[in-house]
């Protein structure tokens, strides 16, 4: 019979490896990476939040308090300027990299802002198609005979 003496003998795993490309887990490509290494330098201006200042704009609050969108007036945690940076360069089309309008990339994960994205955020739903210019065609009409109308007057000022 072995005896066992109690010891124990510590395998050594696989420790994590980086991977080979350092812009795998943080940029799109490698040229994301080289813009990301030229700005990186570049101070960032934060955009202001949407407060509400009650007395220069009541009705903004108020409709920010309706609508449940007291997300967009504050911030949840204090912002990680390398993320944020990551976040725009990502969002950059830059030679024929192959990213969708309103996606960017931040540390392996895609992130949409298209609209629909936005709205989920926020939860909106929205019934029915935003208004074009085209639904509005009379508005078009009001607005040509306005034009006519002032040329005529402008042509009666010409002839004295």
């Amino acid at each position: 019979m072995a005896s066992s003496s109690g010891k124990r003998i510590k395998t050594v795993g696989n420790k994590r490896r980086e991977p080979k490309h350092p812009y795998s887990n943080k940029f799109l490509s490698r040229r994301h990476e080289q813009h990301f290494i030229s700005v990186q330098d570049r101070r960032l201006l934060m955009e202001r939040r949407a407060g509400w200042i009650p007395d220069l704009a009541p009705l903004f609050g108020e409709e920010l308090e309706n609508r449940n969108w007291e997300k967009i007036a504050t911030y949840p945690t204090l912002a990680n300027i390398a993320v944020v940076k990551e976040f725009y360069i990502n969002a950059r089309r830059l030679g024929n990299s192959h990213t969708e309008d309103y996606m960017s990339y931040v540390r392996g994960k895609s992130i949409r802002y298209d609209p629909d994205s936005i709205n989920r955020f926020l939860h909106v739903e929205w019934t029915a198609e935003a208004p074009t210019m085209d639904d509005d065609e009379d508005d078009d009409d009001d607005f040509e005979d306005a034009e006519e109308e002032g040329e005529e007057e402008d042509s009666d000022d010409s002839m004295g």
